[in-house]
Formats: C-alpha cells, structure tokens, sequence
C-alpha cells in the first residue's frame, strides 16, 4: 500500500514539473513576442505631403535616387495650362496638362522642372532596362493590360496631352512629362525633351514634341 501511494505521488510531483515547464515556456514565447513588438512597431509609416502655398493643394512627395519628386501631377492654375477636354474633373484627377513655357514656371517655390539628368535619375532607380515604366506606373487605369506595380510610388497615371490645335487625346494610353530642357543634341527648334509612357509597353524614354503641346508636369528638387 506504502508502495502504491509513493507511486501516485511521484507521478503528481512528475506531472506537475510538466506543466509547470509549458507554462514558463509559453510564458517566455509570450514575453518574447511582446519585447519583439515593442522593437517593431507595427505602424504604418504616413507618406510626406507636400501644401502648395498658392493655392493650397497637397501633393505626395517621394524619395527616389537622392531626389525629392512629387508623387502627384502638378495641378496648380495658371496660363497656359489646360484639364483635359475642358473637364475641371479631369484635372481633380490626372492634374493639368502645360505647355511648355507655362510647365518652366509652373512648380512651387523650391521646386524645379525635372532636366534631363533627373529624369535619368529616375530611369536608373527604376532599373535602366525596358521594364522601368513597370516601377513607375500606377496599378491601375491603363489600356489593356499595361498597368505597373508602382514599386517606387511614382504613380505615374495616363492623363494624356493637348494637342496644337488645342484638341485632346491618349488618356488611359499615354503619361508625358515635360523636362526643362530644349537645347540639347536632337530637339528641334520650338521643341523641347519630353519623357513618356505608354500602355504598348513598360519602357520609360524621351522624345520631342513642340512646346505648343500641352503635357502633365512633376517638380523635383
């Protein structure tokens, strides 16, 4: 009887170590996973916003390559700037389109049209291959299935142009950037560098187009 009782109670004392040790052990994980979220808080971490003292719109501002650009379109009135078909809506969404006199003024104080050394910048971050327009397009809203993964937050969206004869066209097919260069090797005189994509492809490149033209517009500094 002696020997049965010491059995049972030395399986009591057994059983007891057992759960005493799961319990300090989940304890432990527990304390773990405490101190590991106190290290890495889980908030999100809120995009910098740029307000345009002249008229009071905000705009995204991202850091890419060294460089400050505006996440957004340039939306701000002035002469010689245009929403596309004459529709405010259209500004409220894609921003204005500038010729490319008005686009040379047209950033706040601190901020500047890209030049072409910028708009490499951006085109090197992007990965300097054919696929770069797929880390700077928006995820959604171009034709057919062109749309890009944003990866840089760029969001470059397809507001189209304004043609010289004061026509519009390309929305959902084209993003135009004016640069504030005109003088370089291969622009024609009233021309100036535009960089563009389109929903043909992912490429990210430049061409001419006269200054007459109306284009989007993102500042840098």
């Amino acid at each position: 009887m002696k020997k049965a009782l010491l059995v049972f109670f030395s399986l009591l004392l057994v059983f007891a170590g057992e759960s005493f040790a799961k319990g300090k052990s989940s304890k432990s994980a527990t304390s773990r996973r405490a101190k590991s979220s106190a290290e890495f808080p889980k908030s999100a971490k809120k995009s910098l916003e740029f307000t345009d003292a002249r008229d009071k719109q905000k705009y995204r501002l991202v850091r890419i390559a060294n460089l400050e650009w505006f996440g957004d379109n340039l939306n701000y009135k002035s002469e010689g700037s245009y929403c596309f078909g004459d529709d405010e809506n259209n500004c409220m969404a894609y921003g204005r389109l500038y010729t490319w006199d008005a686009a040379r003024n047209a950033c706040p104080a601190g901020f500047r049209l890209p030049s072409q050394a910028d708009f490499e910048s951006l085109w090197t971050a992007a990965g300097a291959d054919f696929n770069a327009g797929y880390l700077l397009k928006t995820t959604y809203g171009w034709k057919g299935e062109t749309n890009g993964n944003d990866t840089l937050k760029f969001s470059a969206m397809p507001a189209g142009n304004r043609f010289d004869d004061e026509t519009y066209g390309n929305m959902d097919k084209f993003a135009f950037f004016w640069s504030a260069d005109d003088s370089l090797e291969g622009i024609e005189p009233g021309s100036a560098r535009v960089w563009y994509m389109t929903n043909k492809s992912m490429a990210f490149s430049y061409m001419s187009k006269p200054k007459i033209f109306g284009f989007s517009v993102r500042c840098v500094r």
